[in-house]
């Protein structure tokens, strides 16, 4: 790894500006610095913020490994972030910074300031992607990749996605994710986190919903060493819809945070959230889920699941749905939350029935897994991870 970068704690504003990008842009990272600067450390009860030591933390020379793994869908815009800045300036000016802006928290700030990896997607109105689209985000020259994702889709358009984080050459990723729905547009969104043993992540994920849009979305994390995931649907149209799943694998010395959050803020709007967790060894997993449904909203149907499985008495889980509401007009809201081992009378059942315990504990897993791991579109990729976490159960 490089020696010459600078570490994130000592950057000055001439540190983060890129040559070549608009005037606008340089200034958007050297605000956004200041507000880095600035600001206080986030108050994150169960996040161990000292394994983020900004001391220790490089800032990237270059734009990282990332690719496109397989086909790129006919009619759709995918270019490096850092390309579509110069190649598409008006579209990526209007949405950039539009969910997560530079002053949501210090380390969003350091984020929108250092940036080099990351990817631009744009689909037009009215075009269907042919086929999925898959981006592969890893590490670079430095011990850090700072990533800034942006997909834009526009009215009526539709994508199939899949993002998602590997690696094991760094330690540190700090990434942002953008999604931008148009009115009626439908997006099919994976996001996967695998990133090896050392790599502490902190991300954040948000999507901004259109009238009558719809997001599927899947969420898969099972890597690294420490994650704090901050993630966001913002149900902003009317008849904006999402379905949200995920799963989570948390082993020996991993300690996994995911905070999603449901915001209803148009009319009529609909969500359902179904969490999947499973700790084993000394692995700790903690969901902290929080439906809002704003003053204006009318007519919300929202519910908020999160079920944990414990396959060894040390492993840990932490479960802490929410749901506030802000207006008199729901026409259903709910949550509920669920942690324990696995069902005996279901062990017994299936050891009577001459399947090992070891065994009927891997089915039994799996199949609590299978509805998220159904949703990830591309086949070869769907057997790689279901093998993956097979593996480590």
């Amino acid at each position: 790894m490089a020696n010459k970068l600078p570490a994130i704690a000592a950057l000055t504003a001439q540190d983060v500006v890129v040559a070549g990008e608009p005037t606008w842009l340089q200034q958007w990272r050297q605000d956004a610095l200041q507000s880095f600067v600035a600001s206080d450390m986030p108050y994150w009860r169960r996040t161990d913020l000292s394994a983020f030591a900004f001391a220790d933390m490089q800032l990237a020379g270059d734009i990282g490994s990332q690719q496109v793994v397989g086909e790129t869908p006919a009619g759709v815009v995918v270019m490096p972030l850092a390309q579509a800045v110069t190649a598409h300036p008006e579209l990526v000016q209007k949405h950039l910074g539009t969910a997560v802006a530079s002053n949501t928290s210090k380390f969003a700030a350091l984020n929108a300031a250092t940036w080099r990896n990351g990817w631009f997607v744009y689909v037009p109105k009215n075009h269907e992607a042919s086929v999925p689209l898959h981006l592969l985000q890893g590490f670079g020259e430095s011990n850090s990749v700072v990533s800034r994702n942006l997909v834009v889709l526009e009215r009526s358009a539709q994508l199939a996605l899949v993002e998602q984080y590997a690696g094991d050459t760094g330690w540190y990723s700090l990434s942002v994710t953008e999604l931008i729905l148009g009115d009626g547009a439908t997006l099919k969104y994976v996001g996967m986190q695998t990133w090896g043993n050392d790599v502490r992540h902190i991300g954040y994920q948000v999507a901004k919903v259109g009238n009558d849009a719809f997001i599927d979305w899947a969420a898969i994390n099972m890597g690294g060493t420490h994650q704090h995931i901050e993630a966001e649907t913002n149900l902003a149209g009317n008849g904006s819809r999402v379905d949200w799943v995920a799963a989570t694998v948390a082993s020996d010395g991993q300690r996994l945070l995911t905070a999603p959050w449901l915001r209803h803020v148009g009319r009529a709007t609909e969500a359902h959230m179904d969490f999947k967790t499973v700790v084993k060894g000394s692995g700790y997993a903690t969901f902290d889920g929080m439906i809002k449904i704003e003053g204006g909203s009318a007519e919300t149907v929202t519910r908020l699941e999160e079920h944990a499985l414990h396959l060894s008495p040390q492993a840990r889980s932490d479960s802490i749905p929410g749901l506030k509401i802000d207006t008199n007009d729901v026409a259903k809201a709910g949550h509920a939350s669920t942690s324990g081992e696995v069902d005996e009378e279901h062990l017994f059942y299936m050891q009577a029935r001459g399947i090992p315990k070891s065994e009927a504990v891997h089915m039994i897993v799996m199949g609590f897994f299978e509805p998220v791991l159904d949703r990830i579109p591309l086949e070869g990729l769907r057997e790689q991870v279901t093998a993956t976490i097979a593996a480590r159960i």
